[in-house]
């Protein structure tokens, strides 16, 4: 089970720049997936890091504290890492936007939970997200000498030191895995994305969203399928005029009409047993996909293993 990781959009004037935020690595699952059948197994996870990701999220920050401390940030070479922080984020005020999109194992098809729903809307990924990764507010050459992530005219040295390509986070990166993740493909990830575009096309699939909307239709909601309501333009139009207005100071938080939607739309899914049939469509294609692409997904476990690894190393002062 992988854990919630930002996907970041760094929006200026007009200029929309795409980039992923890697996570800090997946912290041990509370609970793990117990059976094919339980929603959260996912064949493809057994190519992933799962729950040894929390070792290279350690040795990441652990090497990254050193690098900033090389380039005069000695204050933070006491840096709690316990939990891990989340991924550093531009500072407000500094000429970029930066939107934030959530993705979770958990939330794979959509909220599940009623009560979970009538609390945070569709916010519950970016909440367990936040809950797992605690948010730290970063100057901006702290942001910069972390990610290397430049804008701009945004200075390229701190403290008389030249930042490192992707930052202290992104040396720390290429010292455990040999290379940046973001400079390489992930079949792992580039598979579950391919496997959820050819589950929606199913007959199966389209059979339970046909249903899960007529369940919809008779609370009010006229939606597709659940992703037409997680996006739906009146929940959008509503939380704008939200954080235009009444929440000025929690923009993030979900409107009323939000919460009531992903409530009804919990429900659905509980009523018409959606996640359920959606769930084994998606087995079946990821164990077609896995036979499909067998070398490069062995490929992706050992080079995951190596990074563990390596990460051992460096937390046992090997390396």
């Amino acid at each position: 089970m992988r854990a919630a990781a930002p996907l970041l959009l760094l929006l200026a004037s007009t200029l929309a720049l795409a980039g992923c935020g890697q996570p800090s690595g997946s912290p041990t699952p509370e609970t793990g997936p117990t059976s094919s059948n339980d929603p959260r197994f996912l064949p493809l996870a057994a190519y992933d890091l799962s729950d040894a990701g929390h070792t290279v999220g350690t040795a990441r920050w652990t090497l990254a504290k050193r690098c900033m401390v090389r380039l005069g940030f000695a204050d933070l070479k006491n840096l709690d890492i316990d939990p891990l922080p989340d991924w550093p984020r531009r500072p407000a005020g500094t000429g970029v936007f930066t939107a934030v999109a959530y993705a979770d194992d958990d939330f794979r098809y959509g909220i599940q939970d009623p009560r979970q729903a009538a609390r945070h809307g569709y916010q519950a990924a970016r909440i367990e997200y936040e809950r797992r990764y605690p948010r730290r507010n970063w100057t901006l050459s702290q942001f910069l000498a972390l990610t290397g992530e430049f804008f701009g005219d945004d200075p390229k040295s701190v403290h008389g030191h030249r930042i490192p390509r992707r930052g202290c986070l992104g040396e720390a990166d290429r010292a455990i895995y040999g290379s940046n993740p973001q400079d390489r493909r992930n079949p792992v990830l580039e598979l579950e994305s391919k496997s959820l575009q050819q589950g929606r096309k199913d007959p199966v699939w389209k059979k339970a969203d046909k249903a899960w909307s007529a369940c919809m239709r008779t609370a009010g909601y006229h939606y597709a399928t659940p992703w037409d309501a997680q996006i739906g333009e009146d929940r959008r139009r509503a939380e704008l005029e939200a954080r235009l207005t009444a929440r000025p100071q929690d923009p993030d938080a979900p409107s009323a009409l939000e919460k009531q939607t992903a409530t009804a739309d919990a429900r659905c899914k509980q009523r018409t047993g959606y996640v359920r049939t959606v769930h084994a469509v998606d087995v079946r294609i990821q164990n077609v996909l896995i036979a499909k692409n067998r070398a490069k997904l062995e490929k992706q476990r050992r080079w995951n293993i190596d990074a563990v690894r390596k990460a051992h190393d460096i937390l046992e002062g090997r390396s």
